[in-house]
This record gives structure tokens, sequence and C-alpha cells, in this order.
């Protein structure tokens, strides 16, 4: 069981449902390093805040970090740099979620309450799953994935590294997600995205860049 645990947020709702999620999971955590409380707010939950996230370096010996932001660039640069320092990612499953037995989970990921994940899904490194997403048979996300609440991977979707789904959105099978893509909430995505795209609606389509 992982004693000091210190949950890492940004931009307030997603850390606190993670935060929310590792302490149901049973995860004793000590503090919370986050840049977006408001002015004068010293806790979140009980739980002391103790500087932002760019004072995880500064956390005592043998602490483990949750790296909970919503941003996934900023979730794979600082995942990343305590990986390299030698530090610990734990892994948070709610209790409340269910994952197969051959589903594989990297370090850093969380899985929020209600969340499947199904046979031979693979899980990268700082993936977030958010409440009640299905990922089935076969799904694979890179490293800082973002899944939103309520989305749906009938089974072999590919998400690859730092891309975000907004919440309900359901792509259909065989489908890849570029690297940094962004699909918005509710979209039906039946073909593939490319790398740094923007895609919404049902069918999805880009949505270009406002001048």
């Amino acid at each position: 069981m992982v004693t000091n645990l210190v949950v890492i947020m940004s931009w307030g709702g997603q850390g606190r449902v993670a935060l929310d999620a590792a302490v149901a999971a049973g995860f004793a955590v000590s503090a919370v390093l986050d840049d977006s409380a408001p002015e004068g707010m010293t806790e979140r939950s009980g739980i002391p805040i103790v500087g932002t996230p760019d004072d995880w370096r500064a956390q005592p010996g043998g602490t483990s970090f949750l790296v909970a932001m919503g941003s996934t660039q900023r979730r794979l640069e600082i995942g990343r740099a305590i990986l390299e320092a030698g530090g610990n990612l734990p892994t948070v499953v709610h209790p409340g979620a269910w994952v197969s037995p051959s589903a594989s989970l990297g370090r850093g990921v969380i899985v929020m309450h209600g969340a499947t994940i199904h046979v031979d899904a693979s899980i990268g490194d700082f993936c977030i799953v958010n409440a009640n997403a299905s990922l089935d048979h076969d799904v694979r996300l890179e490293a800082g994935v973002s899944i939103g609440p309520g989305v749906t991977f009938p089974g072999t979707v590919t998400c690859l590294e730092a891309s975000s789904i907004g919440a309900g959105v359901v792509v259909l099978p065989g489908r890849t997600i570029g690297r940094g893509a962004t699909v918005g909430a509710g979209a039906v995505v039946t073909k593939d995205v490319a790398d740094g795209a923007t895609v919404a609606g049902n069918p999805a389509r880009v949505l270009e860049p406002r001048g």
C-alpha cells in the first residue's frame, strides 16, 4: 500500500475527481500540489495543499505521485520528469471500475468509477479513463491519453500519444485517433483522425482553426 501519495492537480475538476478515486481505492494521500486552487484555499477534501505542480521535486524522499492534470501534454511532461528522476507513479483504479485480468495498465494510469476496460486492452502510462467509459477488446491507448466520461470504444480502437477524447464520444472499431488530436464531446468517429486535428459532430469532421 502506498502510504505517502501526493496528488498533482491543475485546472480544478479533473484533479478533484482523481483525488476522490485515489482515496476510494485506499491510497493514503498526504498532500496535494495544485495550481488551480482559489486564493486562500489551503486544502482539498481535508488534504493540505503544499505547493504547485512544479514543487514535486521538493517533496520528501519516498513520495509517490499521482499526476492528475487534465492537460495531456502537461501530464506527460511532469510524469516523465518524475520517472526520469526515479520517482514512483502508482496506478489508481477506483473500486467501482472493472478491468479485465488480461488488460495491461501502465504507470500512473487513473481509472474512474464505472469505467470498464476489457480483454487484451493496453493502457499506456499517464492515461486517464473517466467515469463510465467503456473500452472494449484490443483497445490501445498510448501515453497521456485522456478518455472522457461515457466514451464508447467497441473494440480495436487506437489512440496515439496525448490525444484527448471528449465526453460521450463513440469511435467505430478499427479507427485510429492521431497523436495530440482532440475529439469533441458527443462525436461519432467513423474515420481515422490525423495527428493534431480537432474533430466534432456525427459523423466527426475536422474543425478548421478560427482566424
